[in-house]
């Protein structure tokens, strides 16, 4: 099937192709494109990678406090967004290894807690 896109006021020059497919939840999607030559399987490929991609940028966004990119070059952007990701794995790494700290500090007394502290700085000090 092909159309024009746009109102009769605004109107694409061009016909576009529309290819009807369904998703994972077998959602039917259809997808107007002016590639002629790839199959229907070909571009519903296409469009389901650009949707991971969409869907990866709004993870990005939303987790990582990343509501916008400073640069637009290829090496801003992926500057921006390693620093972002390492920042990430990070406080992730500390956030569950300091789930077994704090359950272990809460069962131990103050004082044995403050000794062992002490002991484990000798231990850094000495490496």
């Amino acid at each position: 099937m092909t159309c024009y896109l746009g109102t009769p006021q605004s109107q694409s020059q061009l016909r576009h192709r529309v290819v009807i497919f369904k998703d994972d939840y077998g959602h039917e999607i259809r997808v107007a494109t002016n590639l002629k030559h790839p199959s229907a399987d070909q571009i519903a490929d296409m469009y389901k990678a650009r949707w991971g991609i969409k869907v990866f940028f709004r993870w990005i966004k939303q987790n990582l406090n990343v509501p916008v990119l400073f640069g637009t070059t290829k090496n801003a952007v992926f500057n921006q967004l390693f620093a972002a990701l390492m920042t990430y794995v990070v406080l992730r790494w500390l956030y569950d290894h300091s789930k077994s700290l704090i359950i272990a500090c809460k069962s131990m007394p103050l004082i044995r807690f403050k000794e062992h502290m002490q002991v484990n700085q000798l231990q850094a000090e000495w490496l």
